[in-house]
């Protein structure tokens, strides 16, 4: 969880003087908030089903189910904000 975390400041740092001046880039970068974020909500879902695993022995599948749709969702839009940015 804190490594998704502290490539995605980093990534926004690298990225918001360039977005101030490209509205293509701030598109790609608000994109990757988006990608990052949807990641960040995985890693924590599976952190709390893991937790709730280990008190009680039980897993919980809606937990999983959408930990696993969070983190698809998350590739599918890196993969959208890779594939639509253009450099001028």
């Amino acid at each position: 969880m804190a490594l998704v975390a502290a490539i995605w400041i980093w990534i926004d740092l690298l990225l918001a003087a360039g977005a101030r001046q490209n509205p293509a880039e701030a598109t790609f970068l608000g994109k990757l908030n988006v990608a990052f974020g949807l990641l960040f909500i995985a890693a924590v879902l599976g952190t709390i089903n893991g937790w709730r695993m280990a008190k009680s022995g039980r897993r919980s599948i809606a937990l999983i189910f959408v930990m696993v749709v969070c983190f698809i969702a998350g590739f599918i839009v890196a993969f959208g904000a890779s594939n639509g940015f253009q450099t001028p």
